[in-house]
């Protein structure tokens, strides 16, 4: 039988490095994306104008009674009003049954344009080419035959004069990790509890979220619906870093045995949401926002686990704070002792 003593072994303290992008724009602020439905738009998203086929149609204003509808999403606030913050998308000769011409020539008689809007603050613009990405737009609405009493199409219809579009919506959504009085903690860590050596796998446990160091997500954005997610930063393939030895964070095998992922390490860590505390800015509520449920990462399986998430009746204009996530890490057997293990992790706010 092996025997060790217990000077030759120090106790393993166990780091977890919570980092990423914090209190910076998020990208949810403003990706416009738009296709071509049949015969309705998906909800959330915004009709721009109708056609009567995918080419060589006539086209008209939303509620026409076409079946080609040109959808757009990805942005809060967005619209398709011709006033405020917007950009002509098309210009009709009528409201339906209509040719049209682009945004920079004079307008039909009676005005009958097809817009893209964002609320004050964000900012929207249409152009036209034949490549709309490489002209620095985000999408393509569709494509016409002629810059004026043009038919129109699909994207593929017309594909050397596309009708493109990039829109940013007003406000911010981020999410990050701040310090009692609210200011930005810039290097947050979180410490899980000494484990000593051991012949049989072993569990140390933390808490994600203290006084000093709070989960913050502020929202000022017109969109109250977010999810905040907990993720490696380095992906699934991650894993917990020591000298002189590694173990695993998303191994499911029972008792932190390696099982059939692609490495040779055991272990694996548990998140608790439910154990958490959430507490608004003061003046908001925490109706429409949830905590997540208790997961364990697996590889393939669960590379994500979601915090919180809140709903169509979450507050704009608020932040909340989350301290007392549990998280729990096993250890396989005669895993040696290291000045300590560390593994960075991702904190992620998102748009929905």
């Amino acid at each position: 039988m092996r025997k060790f003593s217990n000077k030759n072994w120090l106790a393993a303290f166990i780091i977890l490095i919570v980092s990423g992008m914090f209190f910076m724009r998020a990208a949810q602020a403003g990706t416009l994306s738009c296709l071509v439905r049949t015969p309705a738009c998906s909800g959330g998203e915004i009709e721009v104008f109708e056609m009567q086929n995918t080419a060589n149609s006539h086209a008209g204003l939303p509620a026409s009674s076409y079946t080609n509808l040109v959808c757009c999403t990805g942005v809060v606030g967005l619209g398709n009003s011709c006033s405020g913050t917007y950009a002509v998308a098309l210009k009709l000769s009528g409201a339906n049954n209509a040719h049209a011409r682009q945004n920079s020539l004079a307008d039909y008689a009676g005005a009958n344009n097809a817009c893209l809007s964002v609320p004050g603050g964000g900012s929207v613009s249409v152009g036209y080419s034949s490549d709309c990405a490489g002209a620095g737009y985000d999408t393509t609405l569709a494509s016409m035959s002629a810059s004026t009493n043009a038919h129109v199409g699909i994207s593929t219809a017309y594909p050397s004069n596309k009708i493109c579009a990039t829109a940013v919506g007003a406000g911010s959504l981020t999410a990050g990790i701040v310090d009692a009085a609210g200011n930005p903690v810039t290097s947050p860590t979180i410490a899980l509890g000494s484990v000593a050596f051991s012949f049989v796998y072993s569990t140390a446990n933390g808490v994600f979220g203290v006084s000093t160091e709070k989960i913050r997500v502020n929202n000022d954005t017109g969109n109250p619906r977010w999810n905040l997610t907990l993720a490696a930063e380095n992906g699934p393939t991650s894993f917990w870093d020591g000298t002189p030895a590694d173990y695993d964070f998303n191994d499911p095998t029972t008792a932190a045995v390696d099982g059939p992922d692609p490495d040779s390490l055991g272990g694996q860590m548990a998140v608790d949401p439910l154990s958490a505390t959430v507490t608004p800015k003061p003046g908001c509520d925490n109706t429409g926002v949830t905590l997540g449920s208790s997961a364990s990462y697996s590889q393939a399986a669960t590379d994500t686990i979601t915090l919180l998430t809140a709903g169509a009746s979450a507050a704009i204009n608020c932040y909340w704070d989350t301290v007392g996530v549990a998280i729990s890490q096993t250890i396989p057997k005669e895993q040696p002792a290291a000045s300590d293990y560390a593994i960075s992790l991702t904190l992620t706010v998102t748009a929905v």
